[in-house]
């Protein structure tokens, strides 16, 4: 298996995301062609259709291959979770000795750099050892409370649209297929030491994603729990030359916004929302450290 081949997979659970993936296949054929080597995986459910319009937008980019995930387990989130297991395990068997990694990349993900997958395989290969998993880092989440104790809402993992090992699936036990995925594993990988943190991938909203275009350190994007189409389309689209010269001012935008999300916060109490912007204030002060090193082992909390 030659060095430098990286697998970007695609799970496809229905029409919407196939189209959806197609605008993206449209995107990447946009740019000029990268010095990487780079296979597709087209990974339907076992309730899904084979798409012969996402093979032949996928071939004429790069090597493309068809894959009809087995495990029939369905719902949320066990679904997506066995179709991951089916392609890490797919991955594991038809690229042994590769050193690359296979990138999950969920239908709400959208490359926005020219050279996106070039800076992705970069800095997997810049560490002393190739990682086994590297992806847009969550910390922990917490929630505050007038005259509580703070609680916790979110355990820290790396988002599932990461990048993983080729022979990823020998390095996890049999119990880490037991939950979601990307937080089962992420406790495996860390102890390791080769769970690395990235802001090459990062999350993005509709408020700000025309912004995150502009910012040449984000070379993918995922719109977590975004309205999926838009969010999408907002990526793909090509910046005005307002948006372009209003640029100078994006540094001051994304003050302005911290500082309302954290007033947000005290009038947001429970639900998704309030993890969201909890997440995101969480995010922003983990991210203003340096990136793209291993995470260190965790620290045992006090009972």
């Amino acid at each position: 298996m030659p060095s430098k081949r990286h697998v970007v997979i695609l799970p496809y659970y229905c029409q919407e995301e196939v189209d959806r993936y197609l605008k993206i296949a449209e995107k990447i054929a946009s740019f000029p062609k990268s010095k990487t080597e780079t296979d597709y995986l087209l990974a339907a459910s076992p309730r899904a259709q084979h798409s012969q319009s996402l093979f032949d937008a996928y071939a004429k980019i790069g090597n493309a291959f068809s894959f009809q995930c087995p495990t029939q387990i369905f719902g949320y989130p066990e679904g997506p979770t066995a179709m991951f297991w089916d392609c890490m395990d797919y991955v594991s068997e038809n690229y042994k000795g590769g050193d690359g990694f296979s990138l999950w990349l969920e239908s709400d993900m959208a490359p926005t750099q020219p050279d996106w997958i070039d800076r992705l395989s970069d800095q997997w290969y810049s560490h002393k050892e190739v990682p086994i998993m590297m992806g847009c880092y969550v910390p922990e989440v917490y929630k505050s409370r007038l005259f509580k104790k703070r609680k916790l809402l979110l355990e820290p993992h790396i988002n599932g649209g990461a990048c993983y090992s080729m022979d990823f699936v020998n390095h996890m036990p049999q119990e880490a297929r037991e939950d979601v995925f990307d937080m089962a594993v992420f406790q495996y990988a860390q102890s390791m030491g080769r769970a690395v943190s990235t802001n090459l991938i990062s999350f993005s909203t509709h408020n700000r994603v025309r912004r995150d275009l502009q910012d040449q350190d984000k070379v993918l994007l995922h719109g977590f729990m975004q309205e999926k189409d838009s969010f999408i389309q907002q990526c793909l689209d090509p910046l005005s030359e307002k948006e372009i010269s209003g640029a100078v001012w994006n540094g001051a935008r994304d003050q302005i916004e911290t500082l309302q999300r954290k007033l947000k916060v005290w009038f947001v109490r429970k639900g998704r929302e309030a993890m969201l912007e909890n997440m995101f204030l969480a995010k922003a002060k983990f991210d203003s450290t340096k990136s793209g090193q291993p995470l260190p082992a965790p620290v045992k909390r006090a009972a």
